[in-house]
């Protein structure tokens, strides 16, 4: 089976597609700042190789990621990702890496200058697509995820029995969750690289206003949550100030459009199981609300 080198494997989709990894027995590598959070994460394995690095270290990726097939790219830094991930892409396809598997995000299917998180997410994707002589390139796109409930959702249901947003009650946002996101990354990154070749994956399972969440928060928690919506300057105040958001992304959260996101009904097919639902998630995180 083929190496798989992951870059963002501390954070919550990248860690729980290491450990989907090795519970399938692959070799995997990790390049990480912090060794002693990647060992807190995942223990001692033989088929696990941390490599200390981070993102402007080149000489350190050019080595490490030799004999490696499959990479994995998630990158957080937003104001400079698309110079990290081209970079990447380069070294690693020079390197002899067949396919690249790269979390992208929903945002590029829609107006690609509708905001930063679109914008820096649509350079990544197509820079890469139009590098001469590369390999395999799959990009998964997904849109709200579920971990998003605890930007602050959370601590408001567990303190005030209320979600906050400035959408209307019955405008519905995309969602999607992280486990179905690695998961649907471990597949492509163990299956032949031609089964997916260049795809484009659009990753929402479910649509749901902010009252049809707070019915749903309500049913598994077992108490009445209500949907509160507020002006767009404060839930811009909640992103920058409570999440700790820069300006380009807490802007880009507060005028959000959703208009455009559709639920993909086929994920079923390369996940190899029914996505995971909100019910089903945050029954297993109740004790964070």
């Amino acid at each position: 089976m083929s190496k798989v080198y992951v870059i963002g494997a501390t954070g919550g989709v990248g860690n729980q597609l290491v450990k989907i990894l090795l519970s399938r027995g692959v070799q995997t590598t990790v390049l990480v700042r912090d060794p002693s959070k990647a060992a807190g994460l995942f223990g001692e394995s033989e088929l696990l190789t941390v490599i200390q690095g981070d993102y402007n270290d080149n000489d350190t990726f050019k080595q490490s990621i030799v004999g490696h097939e499959r990479l994995f790219i998630l990158v957080t830094d937003f104001v400079n990702m698309p110079a990290i991930k081209i970079n990447y892409a380069k070294l690693a396809y020079a390197a002899g890496v067949k396919q690249i598997v790269h979390l992208s995000s929903g945002s590029v299917s829609g107006p690609w200058r509708q905001s930063h998180i679109a914008t820096a997410h649509y350079r990544s994707e197509s820079a890469i697509f139009d590098l001469p002589e590369r390999g395999s390139y799959v990009a998964l796109r997904p849109t709200s995820f579920f971990s998003n409930h605890f930007f602050g959702d959370n601590m408001t249901i567990k303190y005030k029995n209320s979600i906050f947003g400035s959408a209307d009650p019955d405008t519905k946002i995309p969602w999607i969750s992280p486990t179905d996101i690695a998961e649907l990354a471990a597949n492509v990154l163990t299956e032949p690289t031609e089964k997916h070749g260049d795809m484009v994956y659009d990753m929402t399972t479910f649509k749901l206003s902010g009252k049809e969440r707070a019915e749903l928060l309500s049913r598994v928690l077992g108490k009445e949550i209500n949907y509160v919506q507020i002006p767009v300057e404060a839930e811009y105040e909640v992103w920058s100030e409570k999440a700790h958001m820069p300006h380009i992304l807490a802007y880009a959260f507060a005028d959000a459009d959703y208009s455009h996101f559709n639920v993909n009904r086929a994920l079923s097919i390369v996940l190899h199981r029914q996505p995971e639902t909100l019910e089903a998630w945050v029954e297993i995180n109740k004790d964070k609300f």
